[in-house]
C-alpha cells in the first residue's frame, strides 16, 4: 500500500470535493426554487424518484462492492484489471436494461411533462460509464477533486447562461444529464490509462450473490427515503408536495454528505487492515472515524435544527415554507443515518456480514411499509409524517445493529457513548445562542437588501459562527477533548505541508 496518501490527506482531498460541492447547491438551487415554476419544478423532482429508483438497479451496488473488492488486490495488476473489467462490462448491461425499463414506463404511464422525464432517464446512459469507484479504491482523491470542480463550474456556467425562465426546466433537465455524462467519462479515460480492459479471466457470476446484497445495504438510505416520495407521488396529484420533502432532503445531504469526507475516505484502508489482518489497525482507525464523525455531525444537526426556518426561507424565498418542519425532522435523521454510515461501511459491510444486514434491513423496510401504509388509510400521510416515520423504523434498525456488533463481533460499539453525551450537551448550548441572535435586527445594517433577506442572512452568519466558536473553544481549549485535539492537530499538520 501507498504509504504516502495518508487518510488526513484523502479526508482533506475529500473534505475540499465536498465543500466544492455545496458551494454551487447553495448558490443554484435557491435561484431554481424562485425562479422555476412550482408545477414543472415538481414534475422534476417527481421524475427524480422513479429515475432514484431506475439508476439504484443500474448501478447494482458496482460502487461499493468494487471498492472492497479492489482495495484487498490494489497491488495485482492483473487482477485489477480483470475485476474492473467484469464490473464495468456488468454495469453496461444492468444501466442499460433499466434504461429500457423507465423509458418504457414513462411512455405507458404518460405523465405530465413527459419530456422531463424523458431527457432525466438519460442519466442511466451516463452512468454506464461511472468508474470512480476505481479511484476511490485507489486512493486518486486529488484526481477527484479536481476533475469535479471542473465539472461542477461547466454545470454553474451552462445555467447562468441558459436559465433564465419558469419554464426552462427541460434546459435544466439537460444540463444536469450533460455534466454528469462528462464527470464520468473523463473518469474513464482516466482509469483507462493506469488500468486498460483485459479479455482474460473475466468472471460475472461469482460477483452476482454479493452484488445483490450490497445492492440493498449500500442503498437503504435512498430506498427509504425513496418510498416517502413515492406515497406521496402516488397519494397527491399536487407533485409540489415532492419538492416540500426533497428540499429538506436535498439540504441535509448535502451538509451529511460534507461530514461523511471524514468517515468514508478511511473505508479503502480499513478493508486493507481487515483483510491483511492488521485488527489493531483496523480497530484503532475505526475508533477515530466513529468519533472524529460524531463530534462533527452531532453539532450540525443541532444547529440544522435551530435555524430551519432561515434555511428553508434562503432556499425558497417563502414558496416552500411547508418544509421547514420536514427539515427539522431531517436533522435529527441525519444523527441517526451517521451512525448508520458506521456501523453498515466500516464494520458489517467490511466484516462480510452483508447476510444479517440484509435481513436487518429487510425488518426496518417492513416496518417501514406498515407505518406508512397505516397514515395513508388514517388519512396523516404528509411529508412530515413520512420523514418521522422512516426514522423511527430507522431507529429500530439501528437497534438491532448495535445488539449484533456487540454481542456476535465483540466491538464496544455504542451510541450514549461519554464522547457523544459530551457533545450533545454542548451542542443544546446553540439553543439559546440563536434564540438571542435571532433577537437582533440586521434590517439596518444590510440595508441593500430587503429586510426579511436582512435578517434571514444575519441570523444565519451570526448563529453559525458564534456556535462554531463557543463549540469548538470549549472542546480544543477548556476540556482538551482527545479527538478534537487530534482533528485540529491533523489540519494544522496538513495546511503547513501544502505551504511547503
Amino acid at each position: 500500500m501507498d504509504k504516502r496518501r495518508s487518510i488526513m490527506g484523502n479526508s482533506i482531498y475529500n473534505f475540499t470535493l465536498k465543500v466544492f460541492r455545496i458551494i454551487i447547491p447553495i448558490f443554484v438551487i435557491p435561484y431554481l426554487q424562485r425562479l422555476f415554476d412550482k408545477d414543472l419544478y415538481g414534475s422534476f423532482n417527481d421524475a427524480s424518484i422513479w429515475l432514484d429508483i431506475a439508476l439504484i438497479f443500474g448501478s447494482f451496488g458496482i460502487y461499493t462492492y468494487g471498492i472492497r473488492e479492489l482495495s484487498g488486490i490494489r497491488d495485482d495488476k492483473e487482477k485489477r484489471r480483470r475485476l474492473f473489467t467484469s464490473l464495468f462490462l456488468f454495469g453496461v448491461v444492468t444501466n442499460f436494461v433499466c434504461l429500457g425499463c423507465y423509458t418504457a414506463f414513462v411512455l405507458f404511464s404518460a405523465p405530465v411533462n413527459r419530456t422531463i422525464y424523458l431527457i432525466m432517464g438519460l442519466k442511466l446512459f451516463a452512468n454506464a460509464f461511472m468508474v470512480e469507484w476505481l479511484n476511490e479504491a485507489l486512493e486518486n482523491y486529488r484526481f477527484i477533486t479536481l476533475k469535479t470542480v471542473v465539472v461542477r463550474l461547466v454545470y454553474l456556467a451552462g445555467i447562468l447562461l441558459m436559465i433564465h425562465d419558469p419554464d426552462d426546466v427541460p434546459t435544466y433537465c439537460l444540463i444536469v444529464v450533460g455534466t454528469d455524462f462528462l464527470n464520468n467519462i473523463i473518469s474513464f479515460f482516466y482509469v483507462q490509462k493506469e488500468i486498460p480492459f483485459t479479455r482474460k479471466g473475466l468472471s460475472f457470476l461469482p460477483h452476482i450473490a454479493p452484488l445483490c446484497s450490497i445492492l440493498i445495504i449500500s442503498n437503504v438510505n435512498v430506498l427509504y427515503t425513496t418510498l416517502d416520495k413515492m406515497f406521496l407521488s402516488c397519494i397527491y396529484d399536487d407533485k409540489s408536495l415532492i419538492t416540500v420533502y426533497k428540499t429538506p432532503q436535498d439540504i441535509t445531504y448535502m451538509i451529511a454528505g460534507l461530514l461523511s469526507s471524514v468517515v468514508l475516505v478511511a473505508v479503502p484502508r480499513l478493508a486493507y487492515y481487515y483483510k491483511n489482518g492488521e485488527k489493531e489497525e483496523y480497530l484503532t482507525l475505526l475508533n477515530k472515524s466513529y468519533r472524529s464523525f460524531m463530534l462533527l455531525v452531532i453539532p450540525a444537526c443541532m444547529g440544522i435544527a435551530c435555524l430551519a426556518p432561515e434555511i428553508i426561507w434562503l432556499y425558497g424565498g417563502g414558496k416552500y415554507d411547508d418544509s421547514i418542519p420536514v427539515l427539522v425532522v431531517f436533522a435529527f435523521r441525519t444523527l441517526e443515518s451517521a451512525v448508520y454510515t458506521i456501523c453498515a461501511n466500516q464494520i458489517l459491510y467490511i466484516q462480510h456480514q452483508e447476510k444479517f444486514l440484509v435481513k436487518a434491513l429487510l425488518i426496518g423496510g417492513v416496518l417501514n411499509v406498515i407505518l406508512k401504509c397505516v397514515l395513508a388509510l388514517l388519512a396523516l400521510y404528509t411529508p412530515v409524517t413520512a420523514i418521522a416515520s422512516t426514522l423511527l423504523s430507522e431507529i429500530v434498525l439501528m437497534v438491532i445493529l448495535f445488539r449484533y456488533i456487540q454481542k456476535e463481533l465483540g466491538l464496544a460499539v455504542y451510541f450514549f457513548t461519554k464522547s457523544n453525551l459530551l457533545y450533545m450537551g454542548l451542542s443544546l448550548v446553540f439553543v439559546p445562542i440563536i434564540y438571542l441572535v435571532k433577537q437582533i435586527d440586521f434590517a439596518p445594517v444590510l440595508s441593500f437588501v430587503t429586510a426579511d433577506t436582512a435578517n434571514f442572512i444575519g441570523h444565519c452568519v451570526l448563529a453559525v459562527g458564534l456556535s462554531v466558536v463557543f463549540y469548538f473553544f470549549v472542546l480544543l481549549f477548556l476540556l482538551k477533548d482527545e479527538t478534537a485535539v487530534y482533528l485540529w492537530q491533523k489540519v494544522l499538520g496538513k495546511l503547513r505541508s501544502f505551504r511547503k
